[in-house]
């Protein structure tokens, strides 16, 4: 489940924010109506992450299909 929290609110509910985040939610945090950040448990995190360098590792074969 996604949020979005600007950045005053997200200074004042810092512990409870990140309590709900590693149970699973994400919050995108906006200022002046602008998306700046994420906030997301590491656990998806690292999820994201593996999957960022599976997609690079994918264009690279894209790009050089005989290496």
């Amino acid at each position: 489940m996604n949020e979005t929290i600007n950045v005053n609110e997200l200074q004042s509910k810092i512990s409870q924010v990140l309590r709900e985040a590693e149970k699973g939610k994400t919050f995108e945090v906006m200022r002046y109506s602008n998306p700046v950040a994420v906030v997301l448990s590491y656990k998806d995190y690292l999820v994201l992450k593996g999957e960022c360098k599976k997609c690079i590792q994918d264009l690279r074969k894209l790009v050089h299909p005989h290496t």
